[in-house]
Protein backbone atom coordinates (compact mmCIF):
# COMPACT_ATOMS: atom_id res chain seq x y z
CA UNK A 1 0.00 0.00 0.00
CA UNK A 2 1.13 3.59 -1.06
CA UNK A 3 1.84 6.10 1.81
CA UNK A 4 -1.31 8.46 0.47
CA UNK A 5 -3.31 5.15 1.67
CA UNK A 6 -3.08 5.43 5.63
CA UNK A 7 -2.52 9.40 5.65
CA UNK A 8 -6.36 9.40 3.38
CA UNK A 9 -7.53 6.81 6.27
CA UNK A 10 -6.10 8.99 9.54
CA UNK A 11 -7.98 12.07 7.85
CA UNK A 12 -11.16 10.67 6.05
CA UNK A 13 -11.91 9.45 9.92
CA UNK A 14 -10.59 12.36 11.97
CA UNK A 15 -12.98 14.81 9.41
CA UNK A 16 -16.01 12.82 9.29
CA UNK A 17 -15.91 12.55 13.18
CA UNK A 18 -15.21 16.71 13.46
CA UNK A 19 -17.96 17.17 11.35
CA UNK A 20 -20.74 14.84 12.95
CA UNK A 21 -19.55 15.93 16.54
CA UNK A 22 -20.28 19.42 15.04
CA UNK A 23 -23.67 18.92 13.34
CA UNK A 24 -24.91 17.02 16.14
CA UNK A 25 -24.33 19.24 18.82
CA UNK A 26 -25.49 21.91 16.82
CA UNK A 27 -28.97 20.36 16.14
CA UNK A 28 -29.31 19.24 19.74
CA UNK A 29 -29.17 22.87 20.93
CA UNK A 30 -31.71 24.03 17.90
CA UNK A 31 -33.97 21.32 16.92
CA UNK A 32 -34.04 19.72 20.34
CA UNK A 33 -32.29 16.81 21.73
CA UNK A 34 -34.26 13.58 20.43
CA UNK A 35 -33.56 14.54 17.14
CA UNK A 36 -30.24 15.23 17.80
CA UNK A 37 -29.76 12.04 20.03
CA UNK A 38 -31.55 9.97 17.12
CA UNK A 39 -29.32 11.52 13.90
CA UNK A 40 -26.25 9.84 16.29
CA UNK A 41 -27.24 6.43 14.88
CA UNK A 42 -25.81 7.44 11.41
CA UNK A 43 -22.56 5.68 11.10
CA UNK A 44 -20.57 8.74 9.77
CA UNK A 45 -18.05 7.18 11.84
CA UNK A 46 -18.16 3.49 11.94
CA UNK A 47 -18.48 3.54 8.24
CA UNK A 48 -15.29 4.61 7.35
CA UNK A 49 -13.52 2.99 9.63
CA UNK A 50 -15.10 -0.36 8.28
CA UNK A 51 -14.87 0.90 4.79
CA UNK A 52 -10.87 1.19 5.13
CA UNK A 53 -11.48 -1.98 7.06
CA UNK A 54 -13.33 -3.55 4.03
CA UNK A 55 -10.30 -2.59 1.59
CA UNK A 56 -7.12 -3.58 3.56
CA UNK A 57 -8.05 -6.98 4.93
CA UNK A 58 -9.89 -10.41 4.33
CA UNK A 59 -14.08 -10.38 4.35
CA UNK A 60 -13.83 -12.68 7.13
CA UNK A 61 -12.04 -10.20 9.40
CA UNK A 62 -14.05 -7.54 8.42
CA UNK A 63 -16.92 -9.82 10.03
CA UNK A 64 -15.47 -10.36 12.98
CA UNK A 65 -14.98 -6.88 13.66
CA UNK A 66 -18.33 -6.05 12.90
CA UNK A 67 -19.84 -8.77 15.25
CA UNK A 68 -17.79 -6.92 18.22
CA UNK A 69 -18.56 -4.19 17.76
CA UNK A 70 -22.14 -5.49 18.09
CA UNK A 71 -20.95 -5.98 21.58
CA UNK A 72 -18.94 -2.65 22.22
CA UNK A 73 -22.26 -1.22 21.52
CA UNK A 74 -23.96 -2.46 24.21
CA UNK A 75 -21.95 -1.38 26.03
CA UNK A 76 -22.41 1.73 24.90
CA UNK A 77 -25.34 1.75 25.85
CA UNK A 78 -25.23 1.59 29.54
CA UNK A 79 -22.24 4.14 29.28
CA UNK A 80 -24.76 6.51 27.94
CA UNK A 81 -27.34 5.50 31.07
CA UNK A 82 -24.51 5.53 33.15
CA UNK A 83 -24.03 9.26 31.87
CA UNK A 84 -27.37 10.20 33.25
CA UNK A 85 -27.41 9.18 35.81
CA UNK A 86 -23.83 10.42 36.79
CA UNK A 87 -24.68 14.68 35.06
CA UNK A 88 -27.46 14.86 37.39
CA UNK A 89 -25.16 14.60 40.40
CA UNK A 90 -21.64 15.71 39.22
CA UNK A 91 -19.72 17.75 37.08
CA UNK A 92 -19.25 17.42 33.51
CA UNK A 93 -15.69 15.78 33.41
CA UNK A 94 -17.03 13.59 36.68
CA UNK A 95 -19.61 12.70 34.87
CA UNK A 96 -17.81 11.61 31.73
CA UNK A 97 -15.11 9.72 33.38
CA UNK A 98 -17.57 7.67 35.15
CA UNK A 99 -19.47 6.65 31.51
CA UNK A 100 -16.34 5.72 30.58
CA UNK A 101 -15.75 3.49 33.16
CA UNK A 102 -18.91 1.94 32.46
CA UNK A 103 -18.29 1.26 29.24
CA UNK A 104 -14.73 0.21 29.68
CA UNK A 105 -15.82 -2.35 32.06
CA UNK A 106 -17.99 -4.36 30.18
CA UNK A 107 -16.43 -3.83 26.39
CA UNK A 108 -12.90 -5.18 27.41
CA UNK A 109 -14.58 -8.25 28.76
CA UNK A 110 -17.04 -8.81 25.67
CA UNK A 111 -13.89 -8.13 23.15
CA UNK A 112 -12.30 -11.74 24.19
CA UNK A 113 -16.18 -13.51 24.14
CA UNK A 114 -17.31 -15.82 21.44
CA UNK A 115 -18.54 -12.72 18.99
CA UNK A 116 -21.97 -14.33 17.12
CA UNK A 117 -23.67 -11.28 15.76
CA UNK A 118 -27.23 -12.63 16.32
CA UNK A 119 -26.25 -13.12 20.23
CA UNK A 120 -24.41 -9.76 20.48
CA UNK A 121 -28.15 -8.09 19.08
CA UNK A 122 -29.63 -10.02 21.66
CA UNK A 123 -27.55 -8.44 24.49
CA UNK A 124 -27.76 -4.86 22.72
CA UNK A 125 -31.78 -4.98 22.73
CA UNK A 126 -31.38 -6.54 26.61
CA UNK A 127 -28.87 -3.34 27.46
CA UNK A 128 -30.72 -0.50 25.35
CA UNK A 129 -33.90 -1.87 27.35
CA UNK A 130 -31.93 -1.62 30.68
CA UNK A 131 -30.13 1.30 29.85
CA UNK A 132 -33.72 3.38 28.94
CA UNK A 133 -35.52 2.25 32.22
CA UNK A 134 -32.66 3.50 34.22
CA UNK A 135 -31.87 6.96 32.03
CA UNK A 136 -36.07 7.44 32.22
CA UNK A 137 -35.88 7.74 36.04
CA UNK A 138 -33.14 10.93 35.75
CA UNK A 139 -34.28 12.55 32.62
CA UNK A 140 -37.27 15.45 32.25
CA UNK A 141 -38.93 15.68 29.26
CA UNK A 142 -39.29 19.59 29.76
CA UNK A 143 -38.49 21.83 26.63
CA UNK A 144 -35.58 23.64 26.91
CA UNK A 145 -34.52 26.67 25.12
CA UNK A 146 -31.88 26.64 22.57
CA UNK A 147 -28.78 28.75 23.63
CA UNK A 148 -26.23 30.33 21.80
CA UNK A 149 -23.57 28.39 20.18
CA UNK A 150 -20.22 29.07 20.88
CA UNK A 151 -18.70 28.13 17.22
CA UNK A 152 -15.25 28.70 17.91
CA UNK A 153 -15.25 26.21 20.84
CA UNK A 154 -17.36 23.82 19.04
CA UNK A 155 -14.78 23.51 16.19
CA UNK A 156 -12.00 22.69 18.71
CA UNK A 157 -13.70 20.02 20.38
CA UNK A 158 -14.86 18.21 16.79
CA UNK A 159 -11.45 18.56 15.48
CA UNK A 160 -9.67 17.09 18.56
CA UNK A 161 -12.67 14.03 18.77
CA UNK A 162 -11.67 13.71 14.90
CA UNK A 163 -7.83 13.58 15.77
CA UNK A 164 -8.48 11.31 18.83
CA UNK A 165 -10.86 8.93 16.51
CA UNK A 166 -8.63 9.14 13.89
CA UNK A 167 -5.47 7.86 15.84
CA UNK A 168 -7.81 5.40 17.67
CA UNK A 169 -9.38 3.56 14.80
CA UNK A 170 -6.35 3.69 12.51
CA UNK A 171 -4.55 1.03 15.31
CA UNK A 172 -7.01 -0.41 15.96
CA UNK A 173 -6.71 -2.84 12.81
CA UNK A 174 -3.40 -3.95 14.09
CA UNK A 175 -5.07 -5.03 17.52
CA UNK A 176 -6.98 -7.92 15.85
CA UNK A 177 -10.54 -8.45 15.00
CA UNK A 178 -12.12 -8.52 18.09
CA UNK A 179 -10.53 -5.19 19.60
CA UNK A 180 -10.64 -3.94 16.12
CA UNK A 181 -14.62 -3.72 16.55
CA UNK A 182 -14.19 -2.60 20.33
CA UNK A 183 -12.59 0.22 19.18
CA UNK A 184 -13.92 1.13 16.30
CA UNK A 185 -17.69 1.08 18.20
CA UNK A 186 -15.96 3.37 21.27
CA UNK A 187 -18.50 5.91 21.47
CA UNK A 188 -15.74 8.92 21.17
CA UNK A 189 -18.30 11.22 19.23
CA UNK A 190 -20.65 10.55 22.11
CA UNK A 191 -18.04 12.17 24.70
CA UNK A 192 -17.33 14.90 23.05
CA UNK A 193 -20.86 15.71 22.10
CA UNK A 194 -22.27 15.05 25.26
CA UNK A 195 -19.47 16.89 26.85
CA UNK A 196 -19.77 19.66 24.77
CA UNK A 197 -23.60 20.07 25.37
CA UNK A 198 -23.24 19.61 29.33
CA UNK A 199 -20.49 22.67 29.19
CA UNK A 200 -22.69 24.98 26.65
CA UNK A 201 -25.84 23.89 27.31
CA UNK A 202 -26.15 23.08 30.68
CA UNK A 203 -27.09 19.05 32.43
CA UNK A 204 -30.63 18.87 31.35
CA UNK A 205 -30.03 19.35 27.49
CA UNK A 206 -26.81 17.05 28.03
CA UNK A 207 -28.93 14.33 29.84
CA UNK A 208 -31.72 14.52 27.46
CA UNK A 209 -29.58 13.99 24.59
CA UNK A 210 -27.99 11.19 26.05
CA UNK A 211 -30.92 9.44 26.78
CA UNK A 212 -32.05 9.84 22.57
CA UNK A 213 -28.88 8.59 21.63
CA UNK A 214 -30.05 4.94 23.24
CA UNK A 215 -32.44 4.97 20.81
CA UNK A 216 -30.02 6.59 18.15
CA UNK A 217 -27.52 3.77 18.77
CA UNK A 218 -30.10 1.19 16.80
CA UNK A 219 -29.08 2.66 13.57
CA UNK A 220 -25.31 1.84 14.16
CA UNK A 221 -26.17 -1.72 16.02
CA UNK A 222 -28.12 -2.11 12.48
CA UNK A 223 -24.75 -1.58 10.64
CA UNK A 224 -22.70 -3.70 12.02
CA UNK A 225 -25.40 -6.34 12.19
CA UNK A 226 -26.28 -6.73 8.54
CA UNK A 227 -22.23 -6.14 7.94
CA UNK A 228 -21.66 -8.98 10.15
CA UNK A 229 -24.36 -11.34 8.62
CA UNK A 230 -23.87 -10.25 4.73
CA UNK A 231 -20.54 -10.18 4.88
CA UNK A 232 -20.57 -14.11 5.30
CA UNK A 233 -23.49 -14.38 2.51
CA UNK A 234 -22.64 -11.98 -0.53
CA UNK A 235 -19.84 -10.14 -1.61
CA UNK A 236 -17.78 -7.68 0.45
CA UNK A 237 -19.08 -4.20 -1.34
CA UNK A 238 -22.75 -5.07 -1.50
CA UNK A 239 -22.90 -6.37 2.11
CA UNK A 240 -21.22 -2.84 2.85
CA UNK A 241 -24.02 -1.04 0.71
CA UNK A 242 -26.46 -3.13 2.49
CA UNK A 243 -25.66 -2.40 5.95
CA UNK A 244 -25.35 1.15 5.07
CA UNK A 245 -28.23 1.07 3.77
CA UNK A 246 -29.70 -0.10 6.55
CA UNK A 247 -28.72 1.96 9.41
CA UNK A 248 -29.82 5.21 7.19
CA UNK A 249 -33.38 3.70 6.87
CA UNK A 250 -33.05 2.97 10.47
CA UNK A 251 -32.09 6.40 11.43
CA UNK A 252 -34.15 7.75 8.79
CA UNK A 253 -37.41 5.86 10.14
CA UNK A 254 -36.52 7.19 13.79
CA UNK A 255 -35.59 11.01 13.17
CA UNK A 256 -39.13 10.81 11.47
CA UNK A 257 -40.94 9.42 15.05
CA UNK A 258 -38.91 11.84 16.93
CA UNK A 259 -39.66 15.21 14.56
CA UNK A 260 -43.58 13.50 14.84
CA UNK A 261 -43.25 13.41 18.74
CA UNK A 262 -41.62 17.14 18.50
CA UNK A 263 -44.37 18.15 16.66
CA UNK A 264 -47.20 17.02 18.96
CA UNK A 265 -45.71 18.39 21.99
CA UNK A 266 -45.77 22.05 20.46
CA UNK A 267 -49.47 21.74 19.37
CA UNK A 268 -50.04 20.69 23.42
Amino acid sequence: MSDVGPWTDFLVRMSSTAIVVVLITWVAARLGPKIGGVLIGLPIVLAPGFFFMLRDHPLDFVGSSASGAIYSLAATQIFLAAFVVASTRMGAITAMGCAILAWSALAFPFAFLPHDPLVGAGLFALATVLARMIGRRFVHTSKLPPSPTRWSLLILRGLAAGVLVGCVTFAASRLGASLSGTLLAFPIGFCVILLSLRLDQGPEMASQTAHAGLVGVIGLAGFCLVLAVASRLIAPWPAFGAALLASVAVTAILTARAQSGRTESRLL
